[in-house]
């Protein structure tokens, strides 16, 4: 839980950090690589406008021959091909050829190899183009360009250091909470056996000198209540203790379900419900026994517990990629989507009254879960054909 809090801490700051810092970034070097050609545009202007045309505007403009200055050609191209003249005669081919792939192009100006250019559209298939050769300001903007770029990874880079350093401190109290938690109620729960066995050992003792008594008989359930609770609180203590890894051995994990299984038959017997099974054979997964039979033994009582009367629960184990896949489902009413990731969260119950009656905290799945986690696991809850499915992946 800490850990997915410290990595959605880390997304949030390091995705805003970078969004304002490249968006700075590349906003200069967008504003520099257009001002670069609008200021050439400006200049290619002035030289391509004949003399007295503010004056007296013409419907149709001529582009001045710049023989004379080097480094600024104009080409006219008329339905695709360029028109021949005396400037173009000598002109440098590659000098057409970019001029043909302006042509073509929506933009009226830009920036094409060592040349700035600017269009003057005549007409649908006339266009009059003037080039100014301009190496030192195009090499500047591309330089600025560069320097943009390693400026954003450079930011990238800082950035995902201090993002995460920095979720790392605004977790760390709260982390220290949660082990305070932990410790408290693994403290709490040891403490409170003590006692409790005390008044069970009285309560015995009672009921062999009183025989039949049904204030005995409420104390005594309601030691079992809060020694399944006690039980509960130190599994999950100990499963949320990162460094209190249980043993894992390589096993077969079909034949661990069929044992499982048939420890649930008079279970399902006596609610009038059926257990059937469809499941690979010669499973093998890196596993403790344990907390696979933790996991199932869950997903089993609780299938059995909501399925409907003279229905089926199926459980179903097979392998798909790199996953183990078990499945257990029941047949009833579907648990409301608002409720699906509610249920494995601590103490949590749908229908609390029932759950009481039947000695269940709601702490069951999220149990399970956290040892289905602790094997890199994930845990589902879907619904299907009126079977609500709990399925269990678990890498091998």
């Amino acid at each position: 839980m800490i850990e997915k809090l410290k990595n959605k801490i880390f997304l949030i700051v390091f995705i805003s950090l970078s969004t304002v810092t490249l968006g700075v970034i590349i906003g200069f070097a967008f504003l520099n690589y257009h001002n670069t050609v609008n200021t050439a545009v400006l200049m290619l202007n002035r030289i391509g406008m004949p003399r007295g045309e503010m004056r007296q505007p013409k419907p149709e403009i001529e582009i001045n021959n710049h023989n004379n200055i080097e480094g600024i050609y104009d080409i006219r191209i008329e339905n695709g091909k360029i028109i021949e003249n005396e400037q173009t005669k000598n002109m440098d081919e590659t000098i057409k050829k970019y001029a043909l792939q302006i042509n073509t192009r929506k933009m009226n100006d830009g920036i094409i190899d060592k040349y700035i250019y600017k269009v003057r559209r005549k007409g649908e298939n006339i266009c009059d183009i003037t080039f100014m050769e301009n190496e030192e300001a195009i090499s500047h903007a591309n330089s600025i360009l560069i320097i943009s770029v390693i400026l954003c990874m450079i930011s990238i880079i800082i950035i995902y250091i201090g993002s995460k350093k920095l979720s790392k401190v605004i977790v760390k109290p709260v982390k220290e909470t949660f082990e305070k938690q932990k410790q408290f109620i693994s403290d709490a729960s040891h403490e409170l056996k003590t006692p409790l066995a005390v008044i069970e050992a009285n309560a015995d003792v009672l009921e062999n000198e009183l025989k039949e008594n049904k204030w005995i008989k409420y104390i005594q359930n309601e030691i079992q209540s809060m020694d399944k609770l006690i039980n509960e609180l130190l599994t999950l203590a100990k499963i949320e203790n990162i460094d209190n890894i249980r043993e894992r051995k390589k096993i077969d994990l079909s034949k661990e379900l069929e044992i499982i299984l048939s420890m649930f038959e008079s279970m399902a017997y006596e609610r009038n419900v059926t257990i059937k099974s469809n499941m690979k054979e010669n499973i093998m997964i890196k596993a403790n026994k344990e907390d696979i039979e933790h996991i199932v033994s869950t997903l089993l009582d609780n299938a059995i517990k909501h399925t409907k009367k003279e229905h089926q629960v199926i459980v179903e184990l097979y392998k798909e990629k790199n996953d183990v896949i078990i499945q257990v489902k029941n047949y009833g009413e579907p648990i409301p989507e608002e409720e699906k990731e509610k249920i494995f969260e601590r103490f949590y119950r749908i229908d609390k009254s029932r759950n009481r009656k039947e000695k269940r905290y709601g702490l069951g799945l999220a149990i399970a879960k956290s040892t289905i986690q602790k094997y890199n696991g994930k845990i589902e809850v879907l619904y299907k054909e009126h079977y609500t499915i709990f399925k269990v992946n678990i890498p091998t």
